[in-house]
């Protein structure tokens, strides 16, 4: 009959190392345990960049097809040009693509106003004539 405290069960357990001893000891990683750091605002794969104002170059941009014109589409080309101007010297830049994009939603959207503003002066001019 085997018993808890038999001879087998005891030997059963038994390794060939040292009691006490954890396998892979030698492995072991030594140092001070850091607090926990906080990852800076802008900072993107361990590296800061400067802030920019793309978003609101995009939204401008973007509200002046919307209901703006050249209201809005002006001061979204010089906004977009500041952002364009930091990012540009930067290629690994996460707001290179949106400033971009708000510089060139924002020149397709004064050329289209300044040509809707033609076509209604010719409109104009020739209803005048006409009459």
């Amino acid at each position: 009959m085997n018993m808890v405290g038999d001879e087998s069960d005891s030997m059963f357990w038994e390794t060939g190392e040292a009691v006490g001893v954890m396998p892979g000891a030698e492995n072991v990683i030594t140092g001070e345990v850091q607090s926990p750091q906080q990852i800076p605002l802008g900072a993107t794969h361990f590296a800061m960049f400067p802030q920019t104002n793309a978003i609101l170059a995009l939204v401008l941009s973007i509200a002046s097809f919307a209901c703006g014109g050249l209201i809005l589409s002006i001061p979204a080309l010089f906004v977009a040009l500041s952002a364009k101007k930091i990012t540009d010297g930067i290629p690994t830049h996460p707001d290179r693509g949106i400033a971009n994009a708000a510089y060139i939603a924002a020149i397709v959207n004064i050329v289209l106003s300044v040509l809707i503003i033609l076509l209604y002066a010719a409109t104009i001019v020739a209803y005048m004539s006409a009459g």
